[in-house]
């Protein structure tokens, strides 16, 4: 069951994250432990993701302020790069969640 789950979702690589994160890992609202999947990691001290995405949305830090940008994969606009959050159209704002 757990080689199931390791080779077909992003649980185990999320739920580590979390347990070792110790606040500064979350997962966003929009998105689950089961698909949630990092795409650029800070390359600090920090355990946090700078971008991320998951089958339907794509996901960004704000380097300003406390909260993460995403886009529906349909809302992909010509131009558009997932590594450049400047591409983005019709991008949301969400806040980050308080550590607990």
């Amino acid at each position: 069951m757990m080689i199931v789950l390791t080779l077909t979702t992003r649980l185990p690589q999320n739920a580590w994250r979390l347990l070792e994160g110790r606040g500064s890992y979350f997962i966003p609202e929009e998105s689950s432990i089961w698909n949630f999947q990092v795409d650029v990691e800070n390359a600090g001290s920090g355990s946090f993701w700078l971008r991320g995405s998951d089958p339907d949305r794509y996901y960004s830090l704000s380097e300003t302020t406390w909260e993460y940008f995403h886009i529906g994969n349909e809302n992909a606009c010509e131009g558009f790069d997932p590594a450049d959050i400047a591409t983005w159209c019709e991008l949301r704002a969400a806040p980050i969640p308080l550590p607990r």
